[in-house]
């Protein structure tokens, strides 16, 4: 049977790869080129908090954008643990138990806040006598702070739910984005000389402020500058919330294909105009102020 190779466990659930989440990883590369390890990410593949009981029910990444981001910050491989019964119910002993008959763990690297084990028992300081035990290496990091505020996802949440993504960004590393491939849309936009693609929500993704913003949009490996719009169209009485994007310069046909769209800025609320034309004119300066700004 062939010898597993010896790794530096990244301990977290990584919610939305922000910058404290990165701060991990980042001491968990450099821990493993000291033990000359790789470095694999051990989380959750499904909606933790949801399986808990403790709200927070949305997710800002799935578990596949999750693993592009991870992977981008550092990570060699990714576990998705179960979010099952069974898991879930492992003491803090067992878990890391199974942690360690599944890799061969020569160190570890997780927030202070870290919790492990059924109800959350295990933590920072149970890690590290478990780990000296094994004779096994552990760093342990205090948490990121921005503008005097701890970096977490429940506040990345809170800027993506006000429309501040530019906030947003600067906790993510990578502008926030929604992937997806192009759906059929109404054709509205169409019609007036802006259309769009419409991209596919997912369910229990956390949600955005109803609003116009400016970002990027990349199809085929080519990014665009794109206006981009979320919520419903009170003009034509939709009632529905979608998101589209109006790719700037862009020609030719989306429909099938897959989309990645980033927000960069809040550009304006939605709002109900007379007439069609008044609407045009409308997505007239939209587009001039996205193509203009530089980001």
């Amino acid at each position: 049977m062939m010898k597993k190779q010896n790794t530096v466990l990244a301990l977290g659930y990584f919610d939305s790869v922000h910058i404290g989440h990165r701060a991990v990883l980042k001491e968990a590369v450099a821990l493993a080129e000291k033990l000359s390890a790789t470095v694999t990410v051990v989380t959750f593949r499904g909606n933790l908090k949801a399986a808990l009981k403790k709200g927070e029910r949305t997710f800002v990444y799935s578990y596949s954008e999750r693993k592009e981001l991870l992977k981008s910050a550092g990570a060699d491989e990714i576990w998705f643990a179960p979010v099952s019964e069974k898991f879930l119910s492992l003491s803090k002993t067992e878990f890391l138990d199974l942690l360690n008959e599944k890799f061969s763990v020569c160190g570890y690297c997780c927030g202070k806040d870290y919790r492990f084990g059924v109800n959350g028992e295990g933590d920072a300081e149970f890690l590290k006598t478990y780990a000296e035990f094994k004779a096994q290496k552990v760093e342990i990091l205090e948490g990121v702070m921005v503008g005097g505020v701890k970096v977490s996802t429940s506040r990345v949440k809170e800027l993506l739910g006000s429309g501040d993504v530019a906030s947003a960004n600067k906790l993510l590393v990578k502008p926030y984005f929604r992937r997806s491939v192009v759906i059929t849309g109404e054709g509205v936009g169409k019609t007036l000389g802006y259309p769009t693609a419409n991209l596919r929500e997912e369910k229990g993704r956390q949600p955005i402020k109803c609003g116009v913003y400016f970002g990027r949009a990349e199809v085929d490996g080519i990014s665009y500058k794109a206006v981009i719009n979320y919520g419903n169209a009170p003009t034509f009485d939709r009632k529905n919330r979608i998101l589209e994007a109006h790719l700037i310069d862009f020609n030719g046909n989306l429909y099938g294909k897959e989309i990645t769209v980033f927000f960069y800025g809040y550009l304006r609320d939605i709002k109900k105009f007379s007439d069609a034309e008044e609407l045009k004119d409308m997505l007239v300066s939209d587009t001039e102020k996205a193509k203009n700004t530089v980001y």
